[in-house]
């Protein structure tokens, strides 16, 4: 679900640290999510590239958290996307 708002452009999904999946999850759930950003820092190997950590928290229709979890990205710099080279 926070794929396509974080992360669907990403170069990579570097890793999940700290999943918790904090109560059950049954069919007919509403569920929505919600990240906040935590860090950004450019990437030491990749010149036209950053790395950016989020947290991620998922609930159910009633409010409750059913999962939390933390990943890094790697992203690209601005102007160094596949579609902002598309029509160079």
């Amino acid at each position: 679900m926070s794929v396509t708002d974080v992360s669907q452009k990403a170069i990579a999904n570097l890793g999940w640290k700290e999943i918790r999946m904090t109560a059950p999850v049954f069919a007919g759930d509403t569920l929505y999510a919600e990240t906040e950003v935590l860090g950004k820092r450019e990437s030491a190997s990749r010149p036209t590239a950053g790395l950016v950590t989020v947290r991620t928290l998922g609930r159910n229709q009633h409010g409750t958290v059913v999962c939390d979890f933390e990943r890094t990205i790697l992203v690209a710099k601005r102007g160094h996307a596949v579609e902002d080279r598309a029509g160079a």
